[in-house]
């Protein structure tokens, strides 16, 4: 027993590194000829039971693309007494071109009469964005509000996001990051 555990926490740590974009003199680091997207994945929940997921799907010229927050891991590090975000911050690496959102969707365990079974909302999106070799393009905050009336909002959360990147990447230079929040983003 003591050992799966150890392998379980093992596996965990090794999940949490992978978040990781790689980072050189500070900056968030880019393969030559590729760009990237930033956008936060996050989440309102009634899940007793932390079993609630986000995500959002995205097309374009490198396919589609798809980012899923888990409730029970994940959440984005606010500065200060701000409450933490419910979800993941996500650097995704693109070739560039157009891309757009197509899709954010989620899900939640409900129990009924003894029975549990999961419970998926979908929202059609159309936020279109545009990645360009050597810089992080920056789309703001996707949430997705899990309950018997889901909704999806979107937000502009800079300030918590580059806390984060700061805090838990050592992102201290955004100069390669261009801020443009998808649509109806509000700050």
């Amino acid at each position: 027993m003591r050992r799966l555990l150890l392998v379980i926490a093992a596996l965990m740590l090794s999940a949490c590194a992978s978040m990781r974009p790689p980072v050189e003199g500070g900056r968030i680091a880019l393969q030559p000829g590729q760009g990237a997207a930033m956008i936060a994945v996050t989440m309102t929940t009634l899940s007793f039971d932390d079993s609630g997921q986000a995500a959002v799907d995205i097309v374009g010229p490198g396919g589609q693309k798809t980012v899923i927050a888990q409730e029970w891991t994940d959440y984005i590090r606010a500065p200060g007494d701000e409450s933490d975000g419910k979800g993941r911050l996500f650097v995704i690496p693109l070739v560039p071109g157009e891309y757009r959102i197509v899709q954010a969707w989620g899900s939640w365990v409900e129990e009924f009469g003894g029975w549990r079974m999961r419970r998926y909302v979908h929202f059609p999106r159309d936020d279109r964005f545009t990645v360009t070799a050597g810089r992080v393009a920056y789309l703001g905050q996707v949430q997705v509000n899990l309950n018997f009336q889901s909704d999806v909002t979107t937000a502009d959360t800079r300030g918590r996001d580059l806390n984060h990147a700061q805090v838990l990447w050592g992102v201290t230079d955004s100069s390669n990051i261009d801020f443009r929040p998808i649509s109806g983003a509000a700050r």
